[in-house]
């Protein structure tokens, strides 16, 4: 059995680049029998929506699963884009940012963007924490 996706009205799912709107006042109900690249609506994070590092990197995984033509230009700022995060979050995240690289070298777009959901989670704790953290004054 393949991707089995369940599609609203009017919802929308991105597969291998195409733009797919459910036009039925019904759900519709589709299987994705081989290896393809799919993005439900809600999991779509728009370019204005990435505004931390972290959701860049998402936002740039997402766009070479949509436009399978830009992966060559594409695959090496998501590398750098992910060696840049490994080297700030080394000792908290760096398993998983190894696994992230390790699955889009695989092609696997969409497990990497979702091996990614958990550090975006930690990602917007860090930004909490830098919000209310008082700054200390340097002596001079």
């Amino acid at each position: 059995m393949g991707l089995v996706l369940k599609v609203k009205a009017g919802d929308r799912v991105v597969v291998n680049g195409a733009v797919l709107r459910n036009a039925s006042r019904n759900q519709m109900i589709v299987e994705i029998e081989n290896q393809s690249d799919v993005l439900r609506a809600e999991e779509i994070l728009a370019e204005s929506m990435a505004s931390t590092p972290v959701r860049r990197l998402c936002h740039l995984i997402q766009i070479a699963m949509v436009s399978r033509d830009d992966r060559a230009t594409l695959f090496p700022r998501i590398y750098e884009a992910i060696a840049e995060l490994e080297a700030a979050l080394a000792k908290s995240q760096g398993q998983t940012l190894r696994d992230t690289r390790a699955l889009v070298e695989a092609n696997n777009l969409y497990a990497a963007y979702r091996r990614l959901l958990p550090v975006i989670t930690y990602e917007d704790e860090l930004l909490a924490l830098a919000a209310v953290a008082p700054v200390k004054e340097i002596a001079s």
